[in-house]
């Protein structure tokens, strides 16, 4: 029996199959695929990966006849192949077996890029940061405070009139 750790397809894809249920035992306590499985000394979830691979008629057979051999059930007076049809359904659907355009998906490579698109995708990236990274730091800087120009002394006009702290004066004559 090859041990759990080392199976490499252990998931929840078989969680329906494995805990659907088969009957009730002897003692009246239910009875699933895992614990028919596991009474057997099989790995449940190998076998489930094995009947997973199998067209679907052999992997009722093939269930049909690991439940017939089923000792202390209530399953062993009923048709094994009745109990099994249901059970193989609850499966995942192997890759071989998937619709054809879930194949070509599961068969293709990904692509890879030549060095030039690499590159310039490397470039464009560093110039992106540039700018985020010029405009924050000019968006971080606290503006100075604006000096008015320096002013030259003030002139005199002839014709206008100069306040004081006396009051307007006018010109002398």
């Amino acid at each position: 029996m090859m041990s759990a750790v080392t199976t490499p397809r252990l998931g929840r894809e078989f969680d329906r199959f494995l805990y659907a249920s088969v009957g009730d035992d002897n003692n009246g306590m239910p009875l699933t695929v895992l614990s028919a499985l596991a009474r057997m000394d099989i790995d449940p979830w190998e076998e489930a990966s094995k009947l997973t691979q199998l067209p679907p008629e052999s992997a009722v057979m093939q269930l049909a006849s690991l439940l017939g051999a089923l000792r202390n059930a209530s399953v062993a007076g009923r048709d094994p192949v009745r109990i099994a049809a249901p059970l193989i359904a609850l499966l995942p659907c192997p890759r071989d077996r998937a619709p054809p355009m879930l194949k070509a998906f599961a068969q293709a490579a990904p692509t890879k890029h030549p060095a030039i698109i690499s590159t310039l995708l490397t470039v464009f990236t560093y110039l992106i940061f540039m700018l985020l990274s010029n405009w924050l730091m000019g968006s971080l800087q606290v503006p100075r405070e604006v000096q008015p120009p320096p002013t030259s002394a003030p002139t005199i006009d002839s014709a206008s009139t100069l306040a004081t702290s006396e009051g307007p004066q006018t010109p002398v004559k």
